[in-house]
């Protein structure tokens, strides 16, 4: 009998903890009436969504923020809905996700999906916020006016180092058990260049087509496609060139995707 004490109220996972009873997605054909919980600037939802779209899995995106869901439940994005059950936590969905849509990974692509989720991403993210070039386009990303970004630059919590919200990640990722676990915090442009120099002369890291790690980096950047800071991140890593294949192998419909309001 599976053991669901861990749970959430409504029986969901919280975060890190796998789903009980366990889910039995053994093949693409198990991946149906799919619904993907979240926002469109949010590299984890962008993420999942990537990964459906290049295996031309149908699924539909559902606008939910953090801390809007009825006590108990899980609070995060992204949560994915697959035949009606739902899972939460991005690093949990695309546990069981990846193997099925691209077979067993190799003991290489497993480390750099973590790397991506736990070093790549958060870089990423401190730096895009203490960009001040990107202040503005963050701040439309955001649904607020991008004048901001010059009358009221003082007082925001992105837009230079020390800002509130780069503050905080870097404070989330510096404890002790995640510097133990995943090392100490590179730059962006560290794990960029490990990453070129992996990718080595191959069009991509898997060869000759796109595997899970370049939808998966491809899709961590894409989430911040817009913002200034990304162009130059992956410029200056010699990485426009591989970002630019992999985008031409996702199909259409990705860049189209739009977030319905949840149904009351």
């Amino acid at each position: 009998m599976a053991d669901t004490s861990k749970m959430l109220v409504d029986g969901t996972n919280p975060e890190g903890v796998d789903p009980s009873p366990p889910l039995v997605w053994a093949s693409k054909d198990d991946i149906k009436d799919v619904f993907v919980y979240g926002g469109t600037v949010n590299p984890p939802v962008t993420k999942i969504r990537a990964h459906l779209a290049y295996h031309s899995i149908q699924y539909k995106c559902v606008q939910r923020k953090t801390n809007s869901q009825p006590e108990g439940c899980y609070q995060k994005i992204p949560s994915i809905s697959v035949n009606g059950r739902q899972v939460n936590d991005s690093y949990v969905i695309l546990k069981f996700l990846v193997p099925v849509l691209y077979g067993s990974l190799s003991d290489e692509q497993l480390a750099w999906e973590e790397h991506i989720t736990y070093s790549v991403m958060i870089a990423m993210e401190i730096e895009a916020f203490e960009d001040g070039d990107s202040c503005g386009a963050l701040l439309s990303m955001g649904g607020y006016p991008s004048f901001l970004a010059y009358v009221a630059f003082p007082f925001l919590p992105v837009g230079g180092p020390g800002k509130k919200m780069p503050a905080g990640i870097r404070a989330r990722r510096a404890t002790p058990k995640k510097v133990e676990k995943y090392g100490e915090l590179k730059t962006c442009n560290a794990y960029l260049v490990e990453f070129k120099n992996a990718v080595g002369e191959k069009a991509f890291f898997s060869g000759d087509q796109p595997g899970a790690v370049d939808v998966s980096m491809f899709a961590t950047f894409k989430a911040f496609g817009t913002l200034p800071y990304t162009g130059r991140a992956l410029q200056s890593a010699g990485l426009t060139d591989w970002y630019d294949r992999v985008k031409a192998k996702m199909p259409s419909s990705f860049e189209n995707d739009a977030f319905e309001k949840a149904r009351a």
